[in-house]
């Protein structure tokens, strides 16, 4: 397991963490998480990102912080200082030591990132070019991805479009994807025009462009192309190169039953050999972890996510996943801790309700205001 260890980067005064098969990191906004997510993927990828930031034209002229505005975003130039350490599995590393490398591997972290919804403008991915110089490079390259993999052909040779489609994640999957997110409605791409573009078939010879869908669509379209891409088909288990997925985010827009259809995936991603890291202010993605951290914990059955999932217990490649991740799979759970001085990360992967440590009962301040609603309800009653 990658095990990264930080001081004094941005808002991040320390941080340790080693992942697990699945990662959650969760805190406050401006905790440093989005940061601390492209640093590891910076870390780990540098190379391929000092490539394809050349490839694409640009050039930073040795300047380490123009290297860093072009990569982490304008005003970003100025976060890693003098007195910044960064370590990836107890060996220090240095963004000198990528701008300075002539060779390096192929990219080994996807990731997903939280402002995914602008990455795809009239129904159609962005190209990598059509950003702003200093737009945070992340964004720029999912955007980038999903335009290759349309262009590839989606849904174009398919009688069902992009979505649903047989063989990209499991049957169970699409299904609730279906009855949470686009209700019976499918996505298809538009061939009555010269450009194609991405709408949504809704019956009766009616198809909706990309902004009339609903907001939760619509964040919830470039997730699911992003799924796509790391699930090729049902004969291929994943991309090569990549061994970490990384979702900012993922229940913006969507109603808590379409969070539990994004659980399955990450699921299912797990189960095809991904290490998964999810940032999130979501209690149903902790509530996930702590279901399967207890039934690890007690011996008890996989057949009881069956139940969690609300699934009939028929499907066996279901089966097989809910064993795997039950019996095999590592769930690892972080706090950013802001504090006077600065944001400290603290690992709560108990999620232990009885315990006195509020921020690992309350799942880092997560429950806590349904624990004092409930607290008030019941003074009430006794009273």
């Amino acid at each position: 397991m990658a095990h990264f260890k930080l001081q004094n980067i941005a808002q991040i005064k320390e941080a340790e963490l080693e992942l697990g098969d699945f990662t959650v990191l969760i805190g406050p906004q401006a905790s440093g998480k989005s940061i601390f997510l492209q640093l590891m993927k910076l870390a780990l990828d540098g190379f391929d990102i000092k490539s394809t930031i050349k490839r694409y034209g640009y050039d930073w002229n040795g300047d380490k912080s123009d290297f860093l505005q072009l990569y982490f975003g304008e005003g970003m130039g100025n976060i890693i200082k003098e007195d910044s350490r960064i370590a990836l599995n107890n060996k220090p590393f240095t963004v000198q030591s990528i701008l300075s490398s002539r060779r390096g591997r192929e990219e080994s972290v996807f990731l997903i990132p939280a402002q995914r919804v602008m990455t795809v403008q009239n129904g159609w991915p962005r190209n990598f070019m059509s950003y702003e110089t200093f737009d945070p490079y992340v964004v720029k390259k999912f955007s980038e991805d999903l335009r290759l993999l349309m262009e590839a052909g989606l849904g174009a040779g398919s009688k069902s479009g992009i979505f649903p489609q047989s063989g990209r994640m499991k049957k169970q999957l699409r299904d609730k994807i279906d009855e949470s997110i686009f209700f019976g409605a499918s996505v298809k791409l538009d061939k009555r025009t010269p450009k194609k573009r991405i709408m949504l078939d809704v019956g009766n010879n009616e198809m909706l462009p990309y902004m009339e869908w609903s907001a939760g669509q619509r964040e919830f379209m470039p997730l699911l192309l992003g799924l796509y891409w790391l699930m090729p088909s049902s004969k291929i288990q994943k991309r090569d190169s990549i061994k970490y997925v990384v979702i900012e985010e993922p229940e913006m827009g969507l109603h808590p039953m379409a969070i539990q259809a994004l659980l399955l995936s990450f699921l299912e991603l797990i189960q095809r050999g991904y290490k998964v890291i999810v940032s999130t202010h979501s209690p149903v993605v902790l509530e996930l972890c702590w279901t399967i951290r207890m039934l690890q914990q007690e011996n008890a059955d996989s057949e009881s996510l069956f139940r969690l999932f609300e699934i009939p217990r028929k499907s066996r490649g279901l089966k097989d996943i809910f064993k795997s991740i039950v019996e095999k799979s590592t769930f690892k759970t972080y706090y950013f801790s802001r504090e006077n001085s600065g944001v400290f990360v603290k690992d709560i992967s108990s999620l232990d309700p009885s315990l006195d440590d509020d921020q690992i009962s309350e799942w880092g301040g997560i429950t806590s205001f349904g624990s004092r609603a409930s607290e008030i309800i019941s003074n009430t009653i006794i009273e």
